[in-house]
């Protein structure tokens, strides 16, 4: 008896082995990793991009013979040519103007890009349905707590970092604040990422709130953290942040509702802002650490108004003149900010403040058409169908993820917070979660014509 039990013992543990790897098992185990390095994304990239890196695997050995099957991906695949084509070009083909170390150095720009595009693909297997878009959602708001929890430290307890662990490869920036109007970082190195990321989450939390409207508890909680997202989200200073959300949400709802919200907002914060010269010292200075009036003062101070307005127009006429001169394969990244220096003479400016001007100036114009229409089509196409299909219950879902996307390319059009780790996964996370809702929508079509 005992001997047959030697026998059979090594055969099961082969056979749990084996059926590790059969389609739900693997799956159900690539969801839990995804959601953990979701939920570890915005607070501690290196640990999460193990979680994210077992997803992306797990993922690929049951989809990755099915890549060519989809034309998303073929443009994807066609991209990357353009992209390596563009990189090779460039550096047998350097002249005078450019600087060799800068052309060659540019490769470390491709992993901003190729290996995205795969997780576009990957990602898609933990998204596919709305219940899974439910808890990518929760999973990206209980990790935005730290985000939330270094915005308050910083603001109201002046905790300053930088804080770092992991050998140094965590880090939480939470800079001290530079002047007046400056904003908060929290974790992030700049106020303008922390705005991206605030901007992008709040349709997910407006969400959950909708979704918990008939549990008193849990919808009091849910709204305590979107209003304290929405607070914090002015207080990074960032009108990017507050325009691209604004934005957003009426091309998604058109609701009278929320641009009366927002329009009694602002009109609350210009009033305070009037009334503070009549109000005395010691009022005003609890007024500046309560009510978020940087925003305001910065979004009507004219000086700075002139001066940021006149500095973008700059970086845009001069990112053009560029592309003009070098359209097909562009400068290639990293030589930006010397060219731009040397042009203008006004500033170190590091990008081009566009996504799309910004892969144009680096990659070529044909890399740019490609680019552009792949995020085009992507959002018109979830946006017909959304808009077609008002759903509610689970399927609400599309309405609030097609907001945040639509918000982070808003964003993406006057800045470029994607060269951050944790912004760029965020931005194609979104994007391979439209490319789900077009799926859906397409099997249950299907669905319905076989049931007929």
């Amino acid at each position: 008896m005992s001997s047959l039990k030697k026998k059979i013992y090594p055969k099961k543990i082969i056979d749990v082995l084996l059926n590790l790897f059969k389609s739900k098992e693997y799956i159900f185990l690539g969801q839990i990793c995804f959601l953990i390095g979701i939920s570890l994304l915005p607070s501690a990239l290196p640990i999460s991009a193990i979680f994210l890196l077992i997803s992306i695997f797990l993922s690929l050995i049951k989809n990755g013979n099915k890549f060519l099957e989809d034309k998303w991906n073929i443009s994807l695949l066609i991209l990357s040519l353009l992209m390596l084509i563009s990189y090779v070009f460039k550096v047998f083909t350097i002249d005078n103007e450019e600087i060799v170390h800068l052309i060659k150095g540019s490769w470390i720009d491709l992993f901003n890009w190729l290996p995205l595009f795969l997780t576009f693909y990957a990602f898609q297997s933990y998204l596919a349905n709305s219940k899974q878009r439910i808890l990518f959602c929760k999973a990206l708001l209980i990790g935005s707590i730290p985000v939330i929890f270094s915005c308050v430290t910083q603001n109201w307890l002046s905790w300053y970092g930088p804080f770092t662990t992991f050998f140094g490869l965590i880090t939480w920036f939470q800079k001290p604040f530079e002047n007046a109007e400056s904003g908060i970082t929290g974790l992030f190195n700049n106020p303008n990422y922390t705005s991206y990321w605030l901007a992008t989450i709040l349709p997910f939390a407006c969400f959950i709130i909708i979704k918990n409207k008939s549990k008193k508890y849990k919808f009091l909680i849910y709204l305590l953290y979107s209003s304290l997202i929405f607070y914090l989200l002015i207080l990074t200073s960032s009108r990017n942040g507050l325009f691209s959300i604004s934005v957003s949400t009426l091309l998604v709802f058109s609701s009278k509702i929320i641009f009366s919200i927002i329009s009694i907002a602002f009109g609350a914060l210009i009033l305070i802002n009037l009334l503070k010269s009549f109000l005395p010292l010691y009022i005003i200075e609890i007024i500046d650490t309560v009510i978020p009036t940087k925003l305001l003062s910065k979004s009507f101070s004219i000086s700075e108004f002139n001066l940021n307005y006149l500095h973008r127009y700059d970086t845009y006429k001069n990112t053009i003149l560029f592309i003009l001169k070098k359209p097909f394969f562009g400068w290639g990244a990293s030589t930006f900010t010397i060219m731009y220096f040397l042009k203008s003479k006004i500033s170190l400016t590091t990008h081009t403040h566009n996504i799309f001007l910004e892969v144009t100036y680096n990659y070529g114009i044909f890399a740019s058409v490609i680019f552009t229409i792949f995020v085009i089509k992507l959002l018109y196409e979830s946006y017909k169908l959304i808009k077609v299909n008002n759903k509610t219950g689970l399927y609400c879902i599309n309405k609030y993820w097609l907001t945040s996307s639509f918000c982070s390319i808003i964003f993406h059009l006057n800045d470029m917070p994607y060269y951050d780790g944790k912004i760029n996964l965020l931005f194609w996370i979104l994007l391979s979660g439209l490319k789900c809702i077009i799926d859906e929508n397409t099997k249950n079509k299907i669905k319905n014509v076989s049931t007929i």
